[in-house]
């Protein structure tokens, strides 16, 4: 038995599945080395049970039929069978539970691990969505429940409404209920008082920290989400809670005098995502039915109507706007935003002795190496602060010599491609607000408290709203044209009750969002700020462009196990921060941190969020940067990001699984790129998985459409259909399956389905279409547009528009078939025929080096952005 390497089932061990019919199929794939043969003494059994009844041994069988496979490299060496089973359970059962065993020669039966669940009762399960009194059970009777109108298609939502004590700081406890008919859940809680993390189980609904959303799977197969409404309009915060029992609580924090109403939405549907968008979408119409100043559409104010400057900037394109100079045209032919901008910070690098020098040195550094960062962020570090940690003045400290005007004059004289620089601050100023004794304590009105058992100084509500706008007059009249606003969550940490709950909330936030926008067009990232009140108040409201949210804790580079978790909590906490006015921003991350950096900086490409590295000089690992940045035709680097922001296929997995993490994600429009990554995060370092890539995995595949699967890791490619809408035949198990990944601890892969066009021509009929930089691990994401024109007579013409430089890969369904195909193709770039040396071929793929052609045709940009490439297609 040495000779077996692994065996995996599907559905995997520890893992709970809805099954999709009453015939229950389970796959065993047992990996040996390549020249292995398994003994026909061999013998490999499921062991199940359905009702905690008998456990039953039933045989698998092997399947001689050939299934794709794609795994990571390192074990291309081994040889993978499949063995089948298919059974239909009694008919009472509403689950199964299993597990594998397998022997050869008789000898003992050995075990394949810990057994895992099939619920079958979502099959038999009648087509009504189960009533709002059987979600729960012992629902309070202080509460009252109202259906509303789902926004969201295929699901239903309700409206539980209760009253909240007239005292002023007490907690209201309220009993929802016992999740009922509960397999599993997730709850998104607060792990610290400024960020918020997964926390999973099953049966028992148990959390030991206040829970912003929760999100259960029935046993029928439904997913319910409650989600309650935190209001600062009415200063209400409401978190969730649990008892022995398993009820779920509902504690509200009323911040008036007055008794208030609370409400709390649920939504229920078949697919867990659409139950929390259900229950989302409808609190998101209730607080965008209040009256107040983020309600209302944000547009430049005082002083942009009188500053002339100001005027001017506010009406160009947040593109093109540098806010240190007079706006030039539109450059480009696709937005580029902010966002899209390769970029550096200076914290884990640099920390708080950032300086002018150390800066400077690090953009020498990546300058010389071709990286052309596009963002500059100068974190924690630059102000002038005292010992108590206060700030002193607007102005940076004596280590960026003649200020911020200087320093980001002297980054910008030096490296032109640098298009924002960006600064940290407190939301308070610094970390203990304003020192009483300086500048700023003497300019503005100041307000003692209480926090972490010590006095400090915060700037009073009356002057909120104009230290906000000096500040950010001061950072913009500097050159700055981006602000990271930290350490939010502090004004929570405030002990004074005449404080606590009242004016800095509301103050501090509306003076940010108003003025980040007036001098600053929204570049703005917030940190530190992972709590209701923000979320269904300053992440709501679409009137004004999103801004940047860090979705979790810090990278820490020092800290092995932090890497993993790092990824699986931003994956998990997108289920909700996705559906909010935001970009998640899953933090900075350094690239020589081996074996984690490059998880990190696929999860963070792949992430639809911004991409940023904090190497120390001279410290990069340039096989990490050559594949998550592309260099533009503009000599900027940028960050190919997804149009949607990532969000896990199954939310319900526990981080102690033995599964794979896989994230879903989408380039383009209608028809544009299905992308799936996978990650292996397990804690064990000799952990190894191995799992199917399924076209039901992929979002936003198109019924009727072609397609072809490409894994990034292997370059391996697969052909596929997803059939018509009005097919009446049934898809097998088989056919769902597109390729194999087998991944070991820390590594990964990304699949990106790229759509096909059929092409007719006079000689023959093939499928082609564009699969973006194949030496980039978001590389779809740079293709902004393809069109195939096939006219009735002469070539066939495909023209793709790519956003940046690179290894653009073209699929030809033939032209691995071809011979000497390659040098029978016209491909021309801007017009100008593109030079064989830039043109190779690798199967079914056709490679055209961009970058070399760009270089050996000696082009230019032009107007334009982008590049522009034609095949014409015999």
């Amino acid at each position: 038995m040495a000779f077996i390497h692994s065996i995996y089932l599907d559905p995997p061990l520890e893992s709970l599945t809805c099954a999709e019919s009453r015939i229950v199929e389970f796959s065993a794939y047992i990996t040996t080395s390549a020249s292995s043969k398994l003994p026909k003494s061999f013998e490999l059994e499921l062991w199940w049970t359905s009702n905690n009844g008998k456990w039953i041994a039933s045989p698998f069988a092997l399947d001689s039929r050939k299934f794709p496979l794609s795994m990571s490299k390192q074990f291309e060496e081994e040889k993978v069978q499949r063995f089948l089973l298919k059974f239909v359970p009694p008919r009472n059962a509403d689950s199964i539970e299993f597990t594998a065993r397998y022997r050869f020669d008789n000898l003992d039966w050995a075990w394949c691990g810990h057994s895992g669940h099939v619920m079958l009762q979502a099959v038999k399960a009648v087509r009504h969505y189960p009533t709002f009194s059987s979600l729960f059970v012992d629902l309070s009777e202080d509460l009252e429940e109202t259906e509303l109108m789902s926004e969201v298609v295929d699901a239903k939502v309700y409206k539980v409404t209760g009253t909240a004590a007239p005292v002023r700081g007490k907690t209201t406890n309220m009993q929802l209920g016992k999740p009922s008919e509960m397999r599993r859940y997730l709850a998104l809680v607060r792990i610290q008082t400024s960020w918020m993390g997964p926390l999973h189980g099953r049966d028992i609904f148990s959390v030991d920290r206040p829970a912003f959303a929760v999100l259960f799977q029935r046993k029928d197969g439904y997913h319910v989400c409650v989600l309650p409404l935190s209001n600062m309009k009415t200063i209400v915060t409401i978190y969730m809670s649990s008892d022995d029992s398993g009820n779920i609580w509902l504690n509200v924090l009323n911040g008036k005098s007055e008794q208030q109403t609370f409400s709390t939405f649920v939504g229920v549907s078949k697919d867990p995502q659409k139950a929390v968008q259900a229950a989302f979408f409808s609190l998101r119409t209730t607080v965008q039915s209040f009256a107040g100043v983020l309600t209302q559409s944000l547009v430049p104010e005082d002083p942009a109507s009188t500053d002339s400057a100001l005027v001017k900037c506010s009406s160009v394109h947040p593109a093109v706007r540098d806010g240190n100079s007079e706006p030039g045209p539109v450059l480009g032919t696709w937005n580029e935003q902010w966002m899209d901008l390769f970029g550096f910070c200076t914290w884990n690098s640099m920390g708080i002795e950032v300086s002018l020098e150390k800066v400077m040195k690090t953009l020498q550094d990546l300058h010389d190496r071709g990286i052309r960062v596009g963002v500059v962020i100068l974190d924690d570090g630059w102000q002038v602060t005292n010992e108590k940690r206060q700030l002193m003045q607007f102005d940076a400290n004596e280590r960026f010599p003649g200020g911020l005007k200087h320093t980001v004059s002297t980054i910008k004289s030096t490296f032109p491609y640098i298009q924002h620089v960006a600064v940290w601050h407190a939301l308070l100023g610094y970390w203990n607000g304003i020192a009483p004794d300086g500048e700023l304590g003497k300019k503005y009105s100041l307000t003692k408290c209480r926090a972490y058992n010590d006095d400090i100084y915060i700037i009073s509500e009356n002057d909120v709203n104009r230290f906000y706008d000096d500040f950010y007059k001061h950072l913009y009249s500097s050159g700055i044209t981006a602000v990271k606003a930290d350490v939010q969550m502090h004004i929570y940490d405030i002990q004074d009750d005449v404080i606590s709950g009242t004016f800095i909330h509301k103050a501090y936030q509306d003076a940010l969002k108003l003025h980040s926008l007036r001098y600053f067009y929204r570049r703005v990232t917030y940190c530190m700020a992972m709590s209701a009140q923000y979320f269904y108040y300053s992440y709501l409201q679409t009137s004004s462009p999103k801004p940047a949210m860090r979705n979790s804790d810090d990278f820490f580079p020092n800290i092995p196990s932090s890497h993993h978790w790092h990824i699986f909590c931003n994956s998990m906490n997108t289920i909700l921060t996705s559906l909010l006015h935001v970009i998640p921003d899953w933090d900075m991350f350094m690239t020589n941190i081996k074996p984690y950096s490059m998880q990190h900086a696929v999860s963070r490409c792949f992430s639809g969020g911004p991409v940023y590295i904090t190497d120390i000089a001279g410290f990069h690992d340039m096989g990490v940067l050559s594949q998550i940045q592309a260099q533009t035709i503009r000599g900027t680097s940028v960050a190919l990001r997804p149009s949607r922001v990532a969000t896990p296929l199954d939310p319900y997995l526990d981080f102690k699984q033995k599964r794979l993490l896989f994230l879903r994600n989408f380039a383009g429009g209608t028809g544009g790129f299905s992308m799936l990554a996978a990650f292996n995060v397990h804690e064990d370092e000799r952990s190894t998985f191995l799992e199917p890539v399924r076209k039901s995995m992929l979002p936003g595949l198109v019924a009727g459409g072609d397609y072809v699967l490409r894994s990034y890791v292997t370059g391996r490619t697969a052909e596929f259909t997803i059939p018509n809408a009005y097919c009446n035949e049934e898809e097998t198990e088989d056919e769902d399956i597109l390729m194999m990944t087998k991944l070991a601890n820390s590594e990964w892969d990304i699949f990106t389905a790229a759509p096909l066009a059929t092409v007719k021509t006079q000689f023959r009929t093939l499928k082609v279409g564009a699969l973006g930089l194949l030496n980039n691990v978001t590389g779809a994401a740079a293709v902004e547009s393809q069109k195939l024109t096939v006219p009735s007579k002469g070539r066939a013409v495909l023209d793709v528009d790519m956003k940046a430089l690179g290894i653009l890969g073209i699929y030809i369904s033939d032209l691995g078939s071809m011979s000497g195909s390659i040098t029978k193709l016209l491909i021309t770039i801007q017009g100008a025929v593109v030079p064989l040396s830039s043109v190779s071929s690798e199967g079914n793929v056709l490679k055209v080096d961009l970058a070399r052609a760009w270089t050996e045709l000696n082009l230019s940009s032009n107007w334009s952005n982008e590049v522009s490439l034609r095949l014409y297609i015999t």
